[in-house]
């Protein structure tokens, strides 16, 4: 299917009024096991802190390609991780803009070159308390990045046939409060992405083969 037509079917889907996966797909990747007690976990309390990812979606050789990054050892939270771009949402900001600053910020990428295709469904993490909101984006040219040391260590370019290959959903050993456990990951080309992260491009993956 043409880049094109991949695009409008995800906005389309998106953006109407039918639900979305949501918890359906994120917990296909959650680390712990889920049962009626566990996906309490998930529900997000009233003081939970707030923050917003972005998942941004890009054309290359007639691909579609996101980008995820490993954080450096400097950050507050996750340090070391895979993750999305993204961060706290700041007094008085919205969600959606502070998925674009914390974009800037992090990886450079400049808001004018960013079409929106809507929101998919937060997802609270109890391990940081935070409940983060994402935002999916879309540019028609490679995006220009430039990396913030302090935050970013590097960048990975995850093409969406990755994403939706079954074949590359494998468990991953972590050392986990002083644990080893086995947890479901992606195995891209490029690096392994499990926990939070994997659960929100989960939905991605869920929406895109529903389209």
């Amino acid at each position: 299917m043409k880049v094109d037509k991949i695009i409008a079917l995800i906005k389309e889907r998106v953006g109407s009024n039918s639900e979305l996966p949501g918890w359906k797909s994120h917990k296909k990747m959650a680390v712990i096991p889920i049962n009626s007690i566990t996906e309490k976990a998930f529900i997000p309390p009233k003081d939970a802190k707030q923050a917003s990812v972005s998942i941004i979606l890009f054309e290359e050789n007639n691909q579609l390609f996101f980008l995820l990054t490993k954080r450096t050892d400097n950050v507050e939270h996750h340090k070391g991780q895979v993750s999305l771009p993204g961060g706290a949402i700041d007094k008085n900001e919205t969600a959606q803009n502070a998925s674009l600053r914390e974009t800037k910020e992090e990886i450079g990428i400049d808001s004018s070159s960013l079409k929106s295709l809507g929101q998919l469904s937060s997802l609270y993490t109890p391990v940081s308390y935070f409940n983060i909101h994402v935002f999916l984006w879309y540019s028609d040219t490679q995006p220009q990045i430039k990396i913030n040391d302090s935050e970013v260590d590097q960048v990975y370019k995850i093409s969406l046939d990755e994403l939706i290959d079954n074949n590359l959903v494998l468990n991953t050993p972590i050392n986990k409060s002083g644990f080893r456990i086995n947890v479901p990951a992606y195995h891209f080309n490029e690096c392994i992405c499990w926990g939070a992260t994997a659960m929100i491009i989960t939905e991605l993956k869920d929406i895109v083969n529903e389209s």
